[in-house]
């Protein structure tokens, strides 16, 4: 038990009406599981409890009789000072929260063999005792309460870190590991946005394995599940540009968002798909007119000018998609550009 070597506690604390306040609530201050200080009206030290001296790495006889700055120099924060003067001052508590102030005083950690000095997450407390203290004893005593919570700063950055993963979870194709279709409807609208704000274009690829339902039957779901995931890397190693978004949109599809990309861009990406899933020679002998796994892709460009716009950029990906497709597969069609966005593709 560590008590003050110093000035007799009792003959500086304030009494109660039945006379000088007991030892026992001084040894009740020494074992709690919270960082006690009792400042003088000077804001020297005149009480401090085992708990804060633990973790300060400080001796009683350090701090006792010294104002905390005076003990502790510029690890004591400017902003505890001036909240412990206002509160001394005014005689109103105040608390210092470990969400809106950095840790105001240097405590640590118990020092654990082998890992470095670890500050404590702390919420503070400054409690004035009381203006009659002051009146009948001419000094006023502050009490200060500090309460380590680190471990619930911890549960707190792990709360945060487990719903960033679950809400990257939710925007992921578990499959493939791109992002999937709701992934790509946020992307879609933001960057409509994003254009409409520009006055720049929005590129769109949609792209479709061909006869994979013969490749599954074929060769099986779990090489069908292999052939996706062949595909989506392929599409990743392609789609280079930091905004550019990749998305599985359903089943065998996949879509490539390319903001700032007027049609000959988009047409140009397409053309590198089109020849890397040719160099990649994925069998695909259930297919009809060849016997490596291809691709129907249709691009398509705008300049969106309504928030609506991104619908009629699917569509006429779609379009040209379904013209790929109708015109025999393993080809890149297009959707001509409108007379209102020939400006800008």
């Amino acid at each position: 038990m560590t008590l003050i070597d110093a000035p007799d506690v009792s003959a500086s604390l304030p009494v109660t009406e039945g006379g000088v306040l007991p030892p026992w609530p001084l040894v009740a201050l020494v074992h709690l599981q919270a960082g006690i200080l009792v400042l003088d009206s000077a804001g020297k030290v005149v009480f401090v409890n085992e708990w804060f001296l633990k973790r300060c790495g400080k001796s009683a006889a350090d701090l006792v009789g010294r104002t905390l700055v005076d003990a502790f120099g510029g690890q004591v924060t400017a902003n505890f000072s001036r909240r412990l003067a206002l509160c001394q001052q005014t005689g109103f508590p105040a608390m210092l929260s470990h969400s809106l102030h950095a840790p105001p005083l240097p405590l640590y950690m118990p020092h654990l063999v082998g890992h470095p000095p670890a500050m404590l997450a702390q919420t503070v407390h400054i409690m004035p005792m009381g203006k009659w203290t002051a009146l009948r004893h001419d000094q006023a005593y502050t009490l200060v309460q500090v309460t380590d919570v680190t471990p619930t700063v911890r549960r707190e950055s792990l709360l945060r870190t487990r719903a960033d993963e679950m809400q990257m979870m939710a925007r992921v194709d578990a499959l493939t590991g791109v992002g999937n279709r709701r992934a790509f409807a946020e992307a879609l609208e933001t960057e409509v946005k994003a254009a409409i704000r520009a006055g720049t274009t929005l590129g769109l690829l949609m792209m479709d394995i061909d006869y994979f339902k013969p490749y599954n039957d074929h060769y099986g779901h779990p090489a069908g599940d292999q052939c996706l995931r062949e595909v989506a890397g392929l599409l990743q190693r392609v789609v280079r540009r930091p905004r550019d978004r990749l998305a599985r949109y359903g089943g065998e599809e996949f879509v490539v968002l390319l903001p700032g990309t007027p049609l000959e861009g988009v047409l140009e990406v397409g053309r590198e798909v089109i020849e890397q899933i040719r160099l990649l020679r994925l069998p695909h002998v259930a297919r009809q007119g060849g016997d490596i796994v291809t691709l129907s892709i249709g691009a398509a460009s705008i300049q969106p000018r309504h928030l609506d716009d991104g619908g009629t950029l699917l569509r006429k990906a779609d379009d040209a998609l379904y013209e790929a497709k109708a015109s025999g597969r393993n080809r890149l069609c297009y959707a001509p550009v409108a007379q209102t966005d020939a400006a800008t593709s």
